[in-house]
Order: C-alpha cells, then structure tokens, then sequence
C-alpha cells in the first residue's frame, strides 16, 4: 500500500546502487512500492527483484560503467530523477594491521564510487533540471570507531562529499544529501552477533534500545527521495537510533 506522503515517486526512475545486501535491497523495494521504476545495481543478480524493477550488473569503482549507466537509464527511461549511492563496503581490521590494498579498495567503493556516482547521475539531471541524490555515509563517519580507519574515513568523506555537492549543484535543481546508518541488522553487522557480550555492550549505545532495521534507512531515503524534502539539500540524516549523540 502506498502512503500518502511519498505518492509524488510515482513514475519516477532511480537508480539503487549495491542493492543485492540488506538496505539496498529494502531500499529498492521502498521506492518501488511508491511506483517508482527502480534499475538496481550490484556486481551480483539478486535472486529477486521488486515488481516494476530491473537489474543492471555494475562495479561502482569503474567510473565510464557509472556514466554509461546514468546515460543509458535516462534514454531508455526518460528521465533519471533519483540516484541512491548505498553501494559499500566494511572492512574490520586493526589499523596497525592496515595494507594499502585494504585502504584502496575501502575507499574506492565507499567514497569514489559515491562521488563519481553521483557526478554520472548530476550531468544527467543537470539537463533536467531536478533530481535527487542520496548518499550513503555511517555512524562511523560521525562518531569515531575501532578497526576501520578505512571505513570510517571513507564514511566522513561521504558525509562531506554531500555538503559540498549540495552546494555547487543546488542551482541545477539538484538536491544531494546523505543518510548516515547506526547499527543495522544486516549481514554486514554480522560480527556483533558472535559474543553476547560485545552485542550487549554495543546495544547499550543506542538511545532507541534496538539495532536499527534496513527498512528504517529505505524510510529515510524515501523522505529524501520525495518533494516532501524538497527545500532540503545539504544535510545528512543520522537514522541511528541516537547513538551517535550518546
């Protein structure tokens, strides 16, 4: 069932990038449910796909794949009028353990792959003159972490990233913002489940008392998405369940 708020995604296109995990795919099937013709992306075919969705293998680190794909979805769809860069990648490893090889790739899905996403996405919207840009920053972009310098760095550029394309591309009718996930269930969080203890303690630091859900971040993302927002550009959105205020 629709909800009222978000009826303006009808007939729009979006493009979902890493939307095989937990939140792209909760995402996908957000924007789809709204009416919304979803191209979801992924370097692997989900075994599903949302009704009026379609897939599209891509490696978000290969920029002319990304420019083909914006281009490509706003000829055969019409337009291109959302664009959700949730592809990532999380890395835990102690920093003194680090290699160059751990730091480039962290930072080739998580940071360029999202500024590159989003400049493929801009020169289409640009023609336009409307569109939405919704990144994917982290809890661990705000507040600092153990064990992935790589990750949380990446996650922080992105926040920044938002801003600063907020501001050069606000004159297209581009809006860019960003959500920036706490503690999610999802495959990625898997290693908080091993030790009851370490899950006890990391639950202790939400203020809302329960790991967030990918549907909580498709939510966020949704509101973004919409003319609902549309006097909001620049910002990044914690949907954390207060845990980076604790």
């Amino acid at each position: 069932m629709k909800n009222a708020q978000f009826s303006d995604l009808s007939g729009k296109v979006a493009v979902v990038t890493g939307a095989n995990g937990g939140i792209g795919r909760a995402t996908a099937g957000a924007l789809a449910a709204q009416g919304v013709r979803v191209v979801v992306t992924d370097i692997q075919a989900p075994d599903t796909l949302p009704e009026n969705a379609e897939f599209r293998k891509l490696d978000v680190t290969d920029v002319n794949a990304l420019r083909d794909l914006a281009d490509d979805v706003a000829v055969r769809h019409g337009s291109l009028d959302i664009w959700v860069n949730n592809a990532g990648m999380l890395n835990r490893r102690a920093s003194l353990e680090l290699e160059l090889d751990d730091w480039l790739k962290t930072i080739a899905i998580n940071l360029q792959g999202s500024f590159f996403g989003a400049q493929a996405a801009a020169r289409t919207m640009a023609k336009q003159g409307s569109g939405s840009i919704i990144n994917l920053s982290s809890y661990a972009g705000i507040k600092a972490r153990p064990n992935c310098a790589d990750y949380a760095s990446a996650k922080a550029g992105v926040a920044h990233l938002t801003q600063c394309l907020a501001l050069e591309w606000g004159h297209l009718g581009i809006r860019v913002n960003a959500v920036a996930p706490g503690f999610i269930d999802t495959p990625m969080s898997s290693w908080m489940h091993g030790d009851p203890a370490t899950y006890q303690a990391y639950l202790a630091k939400i203020p809302a008392g329960r790991l967030g859900q990918p549907q909580d971040i498709a939510n966020t993302v949704l509101y973004l998405s919409s003319d609902v927002s549309s006097y909001v550009t620049g910002h990044v959105i914690a949907t954390d369940g207060g845990a980076s205020k604790s």
